[in-house]
């Protein structure tokens, strides 16, 4: 039979190694995926097709069985269309989704919009 206090030292590690990953898993996320500034998609959309964002839930327009939400990072904000339930104004999201134009003519003026369309909310933290 081997003591109880033998064990010790594996508990404090295995409890040390699950509590890192957990303080770490943002950083590397974020890290592994290489979150795209908003800017640089409303300058660029072209550019893209899926990316991943980082930033906060500004405002929220339900639709029926959809809506959007608008999200911000330092260096604009634009709005994600999901079909999951929308996060509430002032949540933090990590999120992978698929850049789109909307296309939208007037008078010879070309007004359309860039926007998301929401494939995976990977994180979502409440103020």
């Amino acid at each position: 039979m081997i003591p109880v206090a033998s064990f010790q030292p594996f508990k404090i590690t295995a409890l040390s190694l699950i509590l890192g990953g957990l303080i770490g898993c943002n950083s590397l996320v974020q890290s592994r995926m290489g979150v795209t500034h908003i800017g640089d998609i409303k300058q660029n959309w072209q550019n893209y097709s899926t990316v991943y964002l980082k930033g906060n839930v500004e405002n929220k327009a339900p639709f029926l069985g959809t809506g959007a939400y608008l999200l911000r990072d330092d260096t604009g904000s634009i709005w994600i269309v999901s079909e999951q339930p929308l996060p509430s104004p002032g949540d933090e999201i990590i999120l992978k989704g698929q850049v789109t134009y909307q296309s939208i003519p007037i008078a010879g003026q070309e007004l359309g919009e860039v926007y998301l369309k929401e494939l995976e909310q990977l994180q979502r933290n409440s103020p």
